[in-house]
């Protein structure tokens, strides 16, 4: 019985100290440099933080325990993400994005606005307003000595 008793304490206290390893896995400095590191496990083409069906992919936890191990041990991020380009190559670093990151959206956005323009412009017509019959000289000129006349009372 006390074996048993034995054998159950070591194994709850090792499952609290895997949950504790596992929570620092996934703190923000870990978390910060894994933004730059990329997957390569082949099926996803996300960071180091990606987090797949089962909860982890074969390429992502031990590559973060791995930051990990590295920030316990004093390293700054860029000495971290050095380390990973050295082992896997320059295709493994996955830099900030640019500045201008933001124009590309726009860009998109004013060509699109003007290709709607262009083709309202040229493919809408106002219907035609309706003419209004041709007057003869002859009714046109009754009706301005009609409102001579008319003019004329009024002073």
């Amino acid at each position: 019985m006390s074996r048993w008793k034995s054998s159950f304490l070591l194994l709850i206290v090792t499952g609290l100290s895997i949950a504790q390893t596992e929570s620092q896995l996934v703190s923000d400095d870990v978390r910060r440099v894994a933004r730059h590191i990329s997957c390569q496990c082949g099926s996803c083409s996300e960071d180091a933080n990606c987090m797949m069906s089962a909860g982890q992919c074969g390429f992502c936890k031990p590559a973060r325990a791995k930051i990990w191990k590295m920030q316990q041990a004093g390293l700054s991020d860029q000495a971290v993400a050095d380390a990973f380009v050295q082992e896997y190559g320059a295709k493994i670093y996955r830099a900030d994005p640019n500045a201008y990151g933001w124009v590309v959206p726009y860009s998109a956005l004013a060509l699109g606005t003007l290709v709607v323009v262009w083709f309202v412009r040229r493919y809408h017509r106002p219907a035609q307003a309706a003419e209004a019959p041709a007057q003869t000289d002859e009714t046109l000129g009754r009706y301005r000595d009609q409102i001579e006349q008319d003019l004329a009372h009024l002073d």
